[in-house]
Protein backbone atom coordinates (compact mmCIF):
# COMPACT_ATOMS: atom_id res chain seq x y z
CA UNK A 1 0.00 0.00 0.00
CA UNK A 2 1.11 3.27 -1.06
CA UNK A 3 2.03 6.05 1.80
CA UNK A 4 -0.29 8.17 0.54
CA UNK A 5 -2.99 5.52 0.94
CA UNK A 6 -2.07 4.81 4.47
CA UNK A 7 -1.96 8.40 5.67
CA UNK A 8 -5.41 9.01 3.88
CA UNK A 9 -6.59 6.02 5.71
CA UNK A 10 -5.45 7.40 9.39
CA UNK A 11 -6.10 10.36 8.45
CA UNK A 12 -9.90 9.35 8.44
CA UNK A 13 -9.54 7.07 11.28
CA UNK A 14 -8.60 10.45 13.53
CA UNK A 15 -12.21 12.12 11.38
CA UNK A 16 -14.11 9.13 12.39
CA UNK A 17 -12.62 9.44 16.30
CA UNK A 18 -13.88 12.98 16.14
CA UNK A 19 -17.13 12.78 14.86
CA UNK A 20 -17.22 9.72 17.69
CA UNK A 21 -16.48 12.70 20.28
CA UNK A 22 -18.65 14.96 19.14
CA UNK A 23 -21.33 12.04 19.28
CA UNK A 24 -20.77 11.79 22.87
CA UNK A 25 -20.93 15.46 23.52
CA UNK A 26 -24.29 15.46 21.67
CA UNK A 27 -25.16 12.68 23.57
CA UNK A 28 -24.72 14.20 27.09
CA UNK A 29 -25.38 17.71 26.37
CA UNK A 30 -28.67 15.72 25.26
CA UNK A 31 -29.31 13.59 28.62
CA UNK A 32 -28.26 16.71 30.70
CA UNK A 33 -30.58 19.70 29.23
CA UNK A 34 -27.74 21.50 28.23
CA UNK A 35 -24.47 22.75 30.63
CA UNK A 36 -22.53 25.78 31.90
CA UNK A 37 -18.71 25.63 32.00
CA UNK A 38 -18.12 29.37 33.76
CA UNK A 39 -19.53 31.69 32.17
CA UNK A 40 -20.32 29.69 28.80
CA UNK A 41 -23.62 27.87 28.37
CA UNK A 42 -24.20 25.11 25.85
CA UNK A 43 -27.75 24.90 25.78
CA UNK A 44 -29.40 21.39 24.10
CA UNK A 45 -30.18 21.42 20.39
CA UNK A 46 -33.73 21.40 21.03
CA UNK A 47 -35.61 23.72 23.16
CA UNK A 48 -37.63 21.71 25.90
CA UNK A 49 -40.21 24.48 25.73
CA UNK A 50 -41.28 23.66 22.14
CA UNK A 51 -40.64 19.93 21.77
CA UNK A 52 -43.10 17.93 24.01
CA UNK A 53 -41.56 14.29 23.68
CA UNK A 54 -39.06 13.92 25.93
CA UNK A 55 -38.72 9.71 25.63
CA UNK A 56 -37.88 10.34 21.68
CA UNK A 57 -34.94 12.73 22.56
CA UNK A 58 -33.62 11.05 25.23
CA UNK A 59 -33.63 7.73 23.12
CA UNK A 60 -31.96 9.72 20.49
CA UNK A 61 -29.07 10.55 22.73
CA UNK A 62 -28.64 7.36 23.77
CA UNK A 63 -28.08 6.55 20.38
CA UNK A 64 -25.55 9.06 19.99
CA UNK A 65 -23.83 7.57 22.84
CA UNK A 66 -24.10 3.85 21.58
CA UNK A 67 -23.19 5.09 17.69
CA UNK A 68 -19.73 6.87 19.15
CA UNK A 69 -18.81 3.33 20.82
CA UNK A 70 -19.20 1.45 17.36
CA UNK A 71 -16.71 4.69 16.12
CA UNK A 72 -14.48 3.91 19.03
CA UNK A 73 -13.70 0.48 18.12
CA UNK A 74 -10.24 -0.77 17.25
CA UNK A 75 -11.62 -1.52 13.90
CA UNK A 76 -8.09 -3.01 12.47
CA UNK A 77 -6.89 -4.77 15.64
CA UNK A 78 -10.00 -6.81 15.26
CA UNK A 79 -8.57 -10.41 14.01
CA UNK A 80 -12.33 -12.63 13.93
CA UNK A 81 -13.41 -11.68 10.31
CA UNK A 82 -16.83 -13.28 11.40
CA UNK A 83 -16.64 -10.94 14.49
CA UNK A 84 -15.74 -8.26 12.35
CA UNK A 85 -18.42 -8.65 10.15
CA UNK A 86 -20.97 -8.52 12.24
CA UNK A 87 -19.69 -5.60 14.02
CA UNK A 88 -19.34 -3.79 10.62
CA UNK A 89 -23.19 -5.03 9.60
CA UNK A 90 -23.91 -3.23 12.54
CA UNK A 91 -21.97 0.45 12.18
CA UNK A 92 -23.38 0.09 8.42
CA UNK A 93 -27.08 -0.36 10.20
CA UNK A 94 -26.26 2.30 13.01
CA UNK A 95 -25.03 4.36 10.27
CA UNK A 96 -28.00 4.52 8.30
CA UNK A 97 -30.49 5.02 11.63
CA UNK A 98 -28.16 8.09 12.12
CA UNK A 99 -28.61 9.36 8.34
CA UNK A 100 -32.48 8.82 9.22
CA UNK A 101 -32.19 10.71 12.43
CA UNK A 102 -31.18 13.77 11.07
CA UNK A 103 -33.30 13.44 8.31
CA UNK A 104 -36.00 13.40 10.61
CA UNK A 105 -34.45 16.18 13.23
CA UNK A 106 -34.69 18.42 9.86
CA UNK A 107 -38.32 17.09 8.95
CA UNK A 108 -39.40 17.76 12.73
CA UNK A 109 -38.00 21.27 13.11
CA UNK A 110 -38.96 22.48 10.00
CA UNK A 111 -42.75 21.34 11.25
CA UNK A 112 -42.23 23.25 14.43
CA UNK A 113 -41.06 26.35 12.37
CA UNK A 114 -44.17 25.94 10.14
CA UNK A 115 -46.18 26.02 13.22
CA UNK A 116 -44.50 28.81 14.26
CA UNK A 117 -45.14 30.74 11.11
CA UNK A 118 -41.43 30.90 10.59
CA UNK A 119 -38.99 29.98 8.19
CA UNK A 120 -37.08 27.53 9.20
CA UNK A 121 -33.39 27.59 9.66
CA UNK A 122 -31.21 25.98 6.62
CA UNK A 123 -30.23 22.42 8.46
CA UNK A 124 -26.33 22.72 7.51
CA UNK A 125 -25.56 21.16 10.68
CA UNK A 126 -27.37 17.79 10.44
CA UNK A 127 -26.46 18.16 6.78
CA UNK A 128 -22.75 17.78 7.76
CA UNK A 129 -23.83 14.99 10.53
CA UNK A 130 -25.94 12.80 7.85
CA UNK A 131 -22.85 13.05 5.64
CA UNK A 132 -19.84 11.98 8.63
CA UNK A 133 -22.34 9.19 9.53
CA UNK A 134 -22.70 7.73 6.36
CA UNK A 135 -19.43 8.44 5.35
CA UNK A 136 -18.21 5.91 8.05
CA UNK A 137 -19.06 2.84 6.15
CA UNK A 138 -16.10 3.29 4.00
CA UNK A 139 -13.59 4.69 5.96
CA UNK A 140 -13.82 1.59 8.20
CA UNK A 141 -13.99 -0.64 5.80
CA UNK A 142 -10.59 0.46 3.42
CA UNK A 143 -9.20 1.01 6.66
CA UNK A 144 -9.59 -2.67 7.98
CA UNK A 145 -9.66 -4.38 3.85
CA UNK A 146 -6.84 -0.98 2.04
CA UNK A 147 -6.34 -3.20 -1.36
CA UNK A 148 -9.87 -2.84 -1.76
CA UNK A 149 -9.43 0.71 -2.81
CA UNK A 150 -6.90 -0.26 -5.59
Amino acid sequence: MPDNTAQRIRFGRILSIAFGLLCVGLGINGLLGGFSLGSLHIPPRWDPAVVTFPVALRAECWFFLAYAVLLFLPWRRIENRKVWGWLFALLCLASVLFAFTMICEVMAKNYIAQNAHVKAKIPVFQAVLLFLGLGQIPVELFSRKPELLD
